[in-house]
């Protein structure tokens, strides 16, 4: 009877929770009924209905792996380390063949960092003595797994032919349709290849067999497709880059091709002195960047010392644009080849230079965080002092042979792969669409394959 009574009040109860919910007396906040919708009633009285489909105000953030591997792999022979990130990390983590989905090795998380902004860990962790080939991806406990990636023989060989492939192309693709920026990005880019081929000329084939090697033919096309275009126009802002990049150009080749070298280098020679002359030494400041550049490639080409008193001058030379924080990547540049000429030189300069060089790697090194995540920025600024970066860094390890540095290229070049918080490739999203950062590119891989 006791339980009877008892049913009898809870029925009372959910009868009166009903009847004030279809009243309307228990919604609190607008935001308590936002999928419902007025309709039409009589004055003073509101009534609801609900929407035919669920409408939602806010947007699920994008989730990311905590294990962060090179997209693009491993080559089986090279280093190779995976990062992870999260607020609790494991001690271990386990490598599982994609195919078998058995664990084929166990590795241990290295220096484990807090960060007390984001309240999380990183770490990293080392596979390198694994060295059989195929398809794999990072497990561990708490944070999961990575995406998959390849562990293959000759990899770094593999990327590498496919970026000379890439700048082959581009040099093909070269039209009349093409504007400044996209000519300017293409003599940066014939700049920094044959900066590559002077630094690193080992791992550069002759693959057709004609004694000439096969990047400096895919300069010539480039080369010739920009002559053609700029022949019929007048002289720019684009003259100083383009007198750049045939003097180096003509330099390079000069041994393979005599004559077509000595016609590159008088063009330059030409364009120096019409760009040079009165009536157009009022070209905008853009133009005038690439200025001691165009001198000491002209310098080391021909040995006219006019050209080594630009870049040798007080006021206006290459120290001088340091000492007034103007000194820019085409002063960087020319820096590089006065310094390497086998022209007579200041050597007082040179040792100076030298330090303006060195110095320039040691503060990207201490810019770029080891062990601390790296901010994936998709601006074109931050991609192009990303790859300076690379420049810089690939230009002194030739110089020293710095372990550290060449360490900090790896890492560079995996987090461009997609080693990164947000599993982001660089490399075949941006990079490969961008004349000088392929080239840049082509730099890192050129030293990496030097001195791996």
């Amino acid at each position: 009877m006791e339980r009877r009574r008892k049913n009898q009040i809870m029925s009372y109860l959910l009868s009166a929770c009903l009847l004030m919910g279809l009243c309307g007396c228990g919604r609190r906040s607008a935001e308590d009924a936002a999928d419902l919708q007025p309709v039409q009633a009589a004055p003073e009285e509101i009534s609801y209905q609900l929407f035919a489909q669920a409408q939602l105000d806010y947007q699920v953030p994008q989730q990311y792996p905590g294990v962060w591997v090179s997209l693009g792999g491993y080559d089986s022979r090279g280093s190779k380390e995976v990062y992870f990130y999260g607020r609790s990390l494991p001690d271990t983590f386990r490598l599982i063949d994609a195919a078998t989905g058995q664990c084929v090795y166990t590795g241990w998380l290295e220096e484990k960092r807090y960060n007390k902004e984001t309240e999380e860990y990183n770490s990293y962790g080392e596979f390198t003595d694994f060295t059989d080939v195929g398809e794999y991806y990072i497990e561990c406990d708490v944070i999961g797994r990575s995406y998959p990636f390849v562990i293959k023989e000759g990899l770094l060989q593999e990327q590498f032919d496919q970026t000379l492939a890439e700048i082959r192309s581009q040099s093909r693709e070269i039209g009349p349709e093409y504007g400044t920026q996209e000519i300017r990005e293409l003599l940066q880019q014939v700049m920094l290849v044959l900066l590559s081929y002077e630094l690193y000329p080992g791992v550069y084939e002759d693959g057709d067999g004609n004694q000439i090697p096969d990047i400096l033919e895919y300069m010539t096309e480039t080369v010739r497709r920009v002559v053609q275009l700029q022949q019929s126009a007048e002289p720019d802002e684009l003259t100083y880059e383009l007198i750049g990049a045939l003097a180096k150009y003509s330099y390079s080749y000069q041994k393979y091709d005599n004559p077509y070298a000595t016609e590159i280098v008088q063009l330059a020679a030409g364009l120096w002195q019409q760009a040079e002359s009165p009536e157009e030494n009022q070209e905008t400041q853009q133009g005038k960047d690439a200025r001691l550049l165009a001198a000491a490639e002209l310098y080391r080409a021909t040995g006219q010392r006019k050209y080594a008193a630009e870049v040798e001058a007080a006021e206006g030379g290459l120290l001088w644009k340091k000492e007034q924080a103007t000194f820019g990547q085409y002063d960087y540049l020319a820096a590089v080849t006065y310094i390497s000429t086998k022209q007579k030189v200041n050597v007082d300069l040179c040792s100076s230079l030298i330090r303006v060089v060195m110095n320039q790697a040691e503060e990207v090194a201490a810019g770029i965080p080891r062990m601390s995540v790296q901010e994936v920025d998709l601006s074109r600024e931050s991609i192009d002092s990303m790859m300076w970066d690379m420049v810089i860094l690939s230009v002194v390890e030739y110089v020293i042979t710095n372990y550290e540095y060449g360490s900090l290229i790896e890492s560079q070049y995996y987090f461009l792969w997609g080693r990164n918080e947000k599993s982001h490739c660089f490399r075949e999203q941006e990079i490969s669409r961008q004349p000088a950062w392929i080239a840049s590119y082509l730099l890192m891989l050129s030293e990496m394959r030097t001195n791996a």
